[in-house]
């Protein structure tokens, strides 16, 4: 999408990315991050003056790196209840992860990435073939990296050296947990900070929570103070990603807020007249 098209205050529809216009029929609901609406989607002509300011001192949260496997047979858990899991949060302990987190606050490379593992064929037999496993795994990097905690020297450039070295840093995490994973690697891929803008504008250095959760940029206060609800200062336009409340990891609560506040809202004429389908999803919003 190139484009929100605002007349009068109001939002019209969009313009897409080839250019054509597309008019909504009652609103539009952007699943965007704010800075990529504000000033992005919507200029700032049809935004108020303040919010430009706001919108500078918007706060991601970290950056985000991962891994993907393939494995020629499950991974080898020491521990008899993550070879049951679909997802395994791996950490050696509360120091590891007192240690990672002053690593990214303090803009290093963490030296023992705290992560969250996806056994996607334990989940769903149906991802690979019988007797293997589909895994991936993901953890935070700082989005302007000032040193490497570890031994590897990263800078940031997210080059290949890096991207592997990293790659093998988070690949240590799982061997010390379950000894013999490495053996098991038929192939892996490289998802570094750089490539998720490339496939995603919303997700700079795979920001997945499209904005910090510090206290600051929360609650009332998300995506900026005086905007904390999917209500945007543009008539018809509903902000529907993780950069609204509640933010990321609750998923779907987003999307849902926004539904219901466009659902909620009035249409030109002062009332709004819901097609059978729109009724349906109010009906079963509001129970």
């Amino acid at each position: 999408m190139r484009s929100v098209i605002v007349r009068d205050g109001r939002a019209l529809g969009v313009r897409t990315a080839d250019g054509e216009p597309v008019r909504a029929a009652k609103a539009v609901l952007a699943d965007v991050s704010a800075p990529a609406l504000y000033g992005g989607l919507v200029g700032w002509e049809h935004l108020p003056a303040r919010l430009r300011e706001q919108m500078r001192r918007f706060d991601w949260d970290p950056a985000t790196f991962k891994v993907d496997w393939a494995l020629t047979a499950p991974i080898p858990w020491t521990s008899p209840g993550a070879a049951r899991a679909g997802t395994v949060h791996l950490a050696s302990g509360m120091d590891a992860l007192t240690r990672y987190g002053a690593d990214l606050a303090t803009g290093r490379v963490p030296a023992e990435p705290f992560a969250l593992l996806g056994q996607m064929t334990t989940a769903d037999p149906g991802r690979s073939p019988a007797g293997t496993e589909s895994v991936w795994a993901y953890t935070h990097v700082p989005h302007r990296v000032r040193g490497d905690a570890g031994p590897d020297g990263i800078t940031g450039a997210w080059d290949a050296r890096e991207r592997a070295a990293f790659a093998d840093r988070l690949e240590g995490i799982v061997e010390r947990l379950a000894p013999g994973f490495r053996d098991r690697i038929a192939a892996r891929r490289i998802v570094a900070p750089p490539d998720f803008a490339d496939r995603n504008a919303s997700l700079p250095g795979g920001a997945l929570n499209g904005g910090t959760s510090l206290p600051h940029q929360q609650l009332v206060f998300r995506p900026v103070p005086g905007l904390g609800r999917a209500e945007t200062p543009v008539a018809g336009l509903f902000l529907a990603s993780a950069s609204a409340h509640p933010g990321g990891g609750v998923h779907g609560g987003c999307g849902t807020n926004a539904a219901r506040a466009a659902l909620a809202h009035a249409s030109p004429a002062g009332r709004l007249v819901l097609t059978p389908a729109l009724e349906a999803l109010r009906r079963a919003l509001t129970g």
